[in-house]
């Protein structure tokens, strides 16, 4: 049973709160359901119930620290221990939305009281030894295995490894309360008054998961479903928000979304459903859960009838939570042009799944990236120390996106870079103190079907020296001081297919080369022969300059 949906009709789709089929499951949706559940547990993507288990001991531990620092912090400051000072944990992400796998990371929420701020309580500072702070409360617990502070990220956050667990804490300091309430729903629009607009997004982690939990009408079957696109996400290279593809959230958004179109569909039918409306979706139009409303807050909400450059935006996915968001604002044109090959091959492999010609796995069979294009651009990302690397490879991975447009734009349009999520290492370098990315280059498609190929100069030495002097101007959000330090290096070079490493290719998805290479679109492909590269060797040490970067951080984790 196939539902062949024209490009109007997705269109028009965006108007419309009523379902667009409330059939239920045939028994041919079903035992395809049960194949997909079968499969995703042989993909490991479900936890065991033991370590569950292990997960809550291990929250429930953390929410004591919390409390115990609470208290004793509060005393400190005068607040006597009859107000009961007191701070809550929440959960989002993954793991609140019940899609998390084996040793998947917890993001979580402390909303504490008015008395103790992120910035002196919670983080610390360096001039004072960080005397009462989290951080140093976990640095010096028995169960902390690493703690790294991230105070000047969009959302600051400590991020520990508390007993074999990736855990990341942000932050909100409630100024409505000494001692915050147990039950203190995150959800109303009142709580988000008179806070900072890193509190915001703290707090939106929360809002926004547990909205789209509430506009699901079937969370089993979504969330079978969300597990699978998970899966053929990160297996087809397309799982990294802080590159332009998705993350965790707008993934759940785009699936939350089909569950509303089809609320009593079987877990297989959305699998399909969700390759064919996004392969046909109009992405000039936004996809919403909701109708956008601004609840008058004074927070900026998301309106491209307002705000002019929102017009722009090339991926419209809109959060469900005040203020809505655009969590999709990072993708550039060629993170875009990747995702369209994606569902238009997911929306074909789905339909040879319906027809028994394919088994599930066949629609996240890896990508076989180090065979699809015949330039490589390789990024090496290196320090003196492993501390300095863990912080400037955080910082250069989350500007990589701006590599990526100043290949689009230095080629005049005529070139896409196709980032790759997947960190390589050299193994005959100091594997703590480096690491290596690599972009395909390919020539754009055609602006319109049967339009000739974009055309323009070739020569991506200014993107590389603009990607390098915007990294090594690295300076603290917080107070405008440099944070780039001598030995921090990041070195861009060109090389051909044939010349990329085998420690790199090595585990590539590789089938045949010319039929995989074929990944990008007929139109494109035909731009090639078109199409003429100038190839580059790039990369030298960049010294730093003071400066500022106009520029809007991705998220730090990448996931929400």
């Amino acid at each position: 049973r196939r539902r062949t949906l024209r490009v109007d009709q997705v269109t028009a789709m965006a108007a419309q709160d009523k379902p667009l089929s409330e059939a239920g499951p045939t028994p041919m949706d079903l035992k395809l359901s049960a194949d997909l559940e079968a499969r995703l547990h042989l993909e490991n993507v479900f936890e065991a119930p033991e370590e569950c288990t292990r997960r809550e001991e291990v929250l429930g531990e953390i929410n004591e620290a919390l409390q115990q620092w609470c208290k004793a912090r509060s005393a400190s400051k005068g607040i006597e221990e009859d107000l009961d000072p007191r701070c809550n944990l929440y959960t989002f992400g993954s793991y609140r939305l019940g899609v998390h796998g084996p040793a998947a990371d917890i993001d979580t929420l402390c909303i504490g009281p008015r008395h103790l701020t992120r910035a002196e309580d919670f983080f610390g500072s360096e001039w004072t030894g960080y005397e009462g702070s989290f951080y140093l409360e976990m640095k010096n617990h028995p169960g902390t295995d690493q703690v790294v502070a991230v105070p000047d990220a969009v959302v600051p956050e400590l991020k520990l490894v508390f007993r074999g667990f990736e855990i990341d804490i942000a932050y909100v300091c409630m100024g409505s309360y000494v001692s915050v309430p147990e039950d203190l729903d995150v959800c109303q629009t009142s709580i988000l008054q008179n806070l900072d607009d890193a509190s915001v997004k703290s707090l939106n982690g929360c809002r926004v998961a547990d909205q789209l939990l509430r506009l699901v009408p079937n969370h089993d079957a979504f969330r079978i479903a969300l597990r699978a696109l998970r899966v053929w996400a990160k297996e087809r290279g397309v799982y990294s928000n802080v590159l332009g593809y998705f993350g965790g959230v707008n993934l759940a958004l785009l699936v939350a979304r089909v569950c509303q179109l089809y609320p009593n569909a079987a877990p297989s039918m959305l699998v399909y459903s969700f390759f064919q409306l996004w392969d046909a979706w109009q992405w000039s139009t936004p996809v919403m859960l909701t109708p956008i409303v601004d609840e008058g807050h004074g927070l900026r909400v998301w309106d491209e009838r307002v705000n002019k450059a929102e017009r722009f935006q090339l991926m419209k996915i809109i959060t469900p939570a005040y203020p809505a968001q655009n969590s999709t604002f990072n993708v550039t044109h060629s993170t875009l042009h990747v995702l369209k090959n994606e569902f238009k091959r997911g929306r074909e492999v789905c339909a040879e799944i319906l027809m028994s010609k394919k088994r599930w796995e066949s629609l996240w069979e890896p990508l076989p990236f180090f065979t699809m294009h015949k330039h490589y651009l390789q990024v090496t990302i290196a320090a003196v120390s492993e501390d300095d690397f863990k912080k400037w490879e955080g910082w250069v991975h989350s500007r990589l996106r701006m590599l990526v447009q100043g290949v689009e734009t230095c080629s005049g349009g005529a070139l896409v870079a196709h980032p790759y999520p997947e960190k390589k290492k050299d193994p005959n370098r100091d594997q703590t103190t480096h690491c290596v990315y690599y972009l395909g280059l390919g020539p754009a498609p055609p602006p319109e079907p049967g339009a000739p190929a974009p055309r323009g100069t070739l020569n991506l030495n200014p993107a590389v020296e603009q990607f390098q002097m915007l990294v090594t101007n690295w300076v603290n959000r917080s107070d405008g001081t440099l944070v780039w330090q001598p030995g921090m290096e990041v070195h861009v070079k060109h090389m051909k297919r044939k010349d990329v490493p085998a420690w790199a290719s090595a585990g590539d998805g590789r089938t045949t080369p010319d039929a995989e290479r074929t990944a990008t679109d007929p139109a494109a492909a035909a731009a090639a022969a078109t199409a003429t590269t100038t190839s580059t060797a790039i990369g030298v040490k960049r010294k730093s300059r003071a400066g500022e970067d106009d520029e809007e951080a991705a998220e730090a984790d990448g996931e929400r």
